[in-house]
């Protein structure tokens, strides 16, 4: 098959850790023998009203993936219909040049319907190309998708393309609810691991008495709430215990972050490494004993199966995703946005640390997640959408 991917944000020059699992996913079907390639739509916010009104492109082969980008600066305010409209005009244009360079795309898979994905469905209908749609964002449930426009179109699309996907079985609930759907109106696929990180296994010995490296990873935002982790950090060092925070991402809160840490007295135990590559997130798991995640939201949580891949345990806050991925054998899920129950969590993990068998851990990961069983799962939907596709007609 020839599968286009619309993902509503993506690597660039300026942000190179962004969508990298949209990458992988378009890669993992390229190994199953499919046609890929990738536009990316970049959509300026309606905030930016006084910029320029321009349309930017550029298309490259990344490594054998056909990737076209458009930014779009849109200038049309309380207009949200005709806004998205012209958006997708701007983004048609891009992909009638994609069709003349590699061949009209069997099937259309959107990231997100903002706003790769409201310009893949209204391409999709102008072109008679089925399209799938996979939601990931935590924006309907935090509550910043509250235009009655906006929901009203959400319903709209994920009501009438071919396929609606979800991350995980709690966001799927949780965003049918929100926005009136019916309870079947998803299909769960998760995210995949990338093979990457199931190379050259090795587990990480610990000594009780001796230095616990806990790491995580996520863009420095509010949601992320990594000063829940700060403090449950300090109640273990005020316990006596050696602990070290690594921290990867960049973000707009890493100058508050490090005061935070040193107002604390903590700063001495915690890493900041910045933005980093996929084969350094690799090593830095390889490095920890455990990785932590304390979320408020998360539609599903990739940066755990990437660390349980590498047989770390993991430690989530009960954020919504991580239910489909923590179990009694790979970590633990506090139930509460407590720092005390999340550094009780830690030191349980650094006290039975020997009764997590990591190449379990790293097994039972692999036979979930792995990219060609969701690949295949994908591959899969897309036939049934094709099929559909030719009974209709």
């Amino acid at each position: 098959m020839h599968i286009l991917l619309f993902p509503s944000w993506y690597k660039t020059e300026k942000e190179p850790f962004m969508g990298t699992f949209f990458e992988e996913q378009a890669r993992a079907l390229i190994k199953l023998g499919h046609q890929v390639g990738i536009i990316f739509p970049e959509f300026s916010s309606l905030r930016e009203l006084f910029a320029e009104k321009e349309v930017i492109n550029e298309n490259y082969v990344d490594d054998g993936l056909p990737t076209y980008t458009v930014n779009v600066q849109s200038k049309i305010p309380r207009m949200r219909q005709l806004t998205y409209w012209t958006f997708s005009r701007a983004v048609n244009k891009v992909f009638e040049e994609y069709v003349t360079q590699n061949g009209k795309p069997d099937v259309i898979h959107g990231h997100s319907l903002f706003y790769g994905g409201i310009a893949a469905y209204y391409i999709s209908r102008e072109h008679k190309i089925p399209i799938v749609i996979t939601e990931h964002l935590t924006s309907f449930i935090m509550g910043t998708v509250n235009n009655k426009e906006d929901r009203e179109l959400s319903c709209e699309i994920f009501s009438k393309v071919e396929a609606s996907l979800i991350v995980s079985n709690n966001f799927k609930s949780d965003l049918e609810k929100e926005l009136g759907l019916k309870n079947d109106t998803f299909r769960v696929v998760h995210n995949m691991v990338a093979d990457l990180f199931f190379e050259d296994f090795h587990p990480k010995p610990f000594t009780q008495g001796g230095e616990f490296v806990f790491f995580t990873n996520s863009f420095l935002l509010p949601r992320k709430n990594h000063k829940l982790i700060f403090d449950a950090l300090k109640i273990l060092t005020e316990k006596k215990y050696k602990v070290k925070l690594r921290i990867g991402g960049d973000g707009p809160l890493m100058n508050e972050l490090k005061a935070y840490a040193t107002a604390e007295g903590i700063e001495k135990n915690i890493d900041f490494i910045g933005g980093i590559i996929r084969l350094q997130v690799k090593q830095e798991l390889d490095e920890c004993h455990a990785f932590l995640l304390a979320s408020f939201y998360e539609t599903f949580g990739v940066v755990l199966i990437e660390s349980l891949a590498c047989g770390r345990p993991v430690i989530a806050t009960d954020s919504g995703g991580p239910r489909d991925i923590i179990n009694d054998s790979n970590g633990i899920i506090v139930p509460e946005f407590s720092a005390h129950k999340f550094a009780a969590a830690m030191e349980k993990i650094i006290k039975n640390y020997s009764g997590y068998d990591q190449q379990a851990i790293s097994k039972n990961c692999f036979e979930r997640f792995n990219e060609l069983r969701i690949a295949k799962e994908l591959e899969k939907i897309y036939a049934e959408v094709l099929e559909k596709q030719k009974v209709s007609v």
